[in-house]
């Protein structure tokens, strides 16, 4: 039985695939499953996952799910109780499994650790664009701000997971955001303080492509938030209006606003 079980699921990734499932082949923590979804591919997916002999690898080919349920698929096929995540155009530097098997065996009570990230864009990289919260204190105080943790390269207790029922079908970019929440309500979260992946900034981004409903969603689960781990409700007030500014400014105006953030 591997001691950790890492899940990817896949739609249409063929430019960043590669580098993505090298990124988990080549780390220095070897005992490990790795799942990937491909979740109704219509380019060079398969192709690419085909070349792939590595005994590790359990690769299924799929009608496209939707992410969310392709994650639940995901996470239920794991035969770890601790269970790793990779955006499939993302990638980790090779101390990622181990640094975080070993923060999880040693801290028990804690049920999602994520860490520090870069972010790549247009070629240079850049420090994460959101605060670094390492605690759980503060996690869970500014939750209902923003979404600290992020949801490539975290690993969670997969028994509690189950418990809190999984990510939630009904929603279509914050699923990860809504899960820490009713994580937290079970266990700690925690962030390892040092950079261990890349997250990709890129205008094929699901999310990006969907930033309004993003905003939208990220509203409900800001309120809720507050309600069940509590936190400052003025600050929480003050960010939910600002991004319901930008919820109504075009989306290329959004994007010169991404991108003259990048730049500082």
């Amino acid at each position: 039985m591997p001691h950790i079980s890492v899940v990817t699921s896949v739609y249409n990734g063929e430019n960043y695939l590669k580098e993505c499932v090298d990124s988990i082949l080549n780390q220095t923590f070897q005992d490990f499953e790795y799942i990937i979804l491909n979740n109704g591919s219509t380019d060079g997916t398969g192709d690419i996952l085909a070349q792939y002999k590595d005994p590790r690898l359990r690769i299924f080919n799929q009608e496209n799910l939707g992410i969310v349920n392709s994650l639940n698929k995901g996470t239920s096929l794991c035969r770890s109780e601790l269970i790793a995540h990779l955006d499939a155009d993302d990638f980790v530097y090779p101390s990622w499994l181990e640094k975080q098997f070993n923060y999880m065996i040693k801290n028990q009570e804690v049920v999602v650790s994520g860490s520090r990230f870069q972010e790549l864009f247009k070629g240079q990289f850049y420090p994460q664009s959101f605060p670094f919260l390492e605690n759980d204190f503060e996690i869970r105080k500014n939750l209902c701000l923003f979404n600290p943790i992020p949801h490539s390269f975290t690993v969670i207790r997969k028994s509690i997971l189950q418990k809190v029922g999984g990510y939630d079908p009904n929603l279509v970019i914050v699923h990860d955001y809504d899960l820490w929440v009713r994580l937290l309500e079970e266990g700690k979260g925690h962030n390892l303080n040092e950079v261990l992946g890349v997250y990709r900034v890129h205008q094929d981004s699901f999310a990006l492509k969907k930033e309004q409903t993003m905003i939208k969603e990220s509203f409900k689960i800001q309120w809720k938030a507050y309600r069940k781990l509590g936190g400052n409700f003025g600050k929480m007030f003050s960010s939910i209006f600002r991004k319901g500014i930008i919820w109504f400014l075009p989306a290329a105006v959004r994007s010169n606003l991404r991108a003259v953030r990048k730049r500082r």
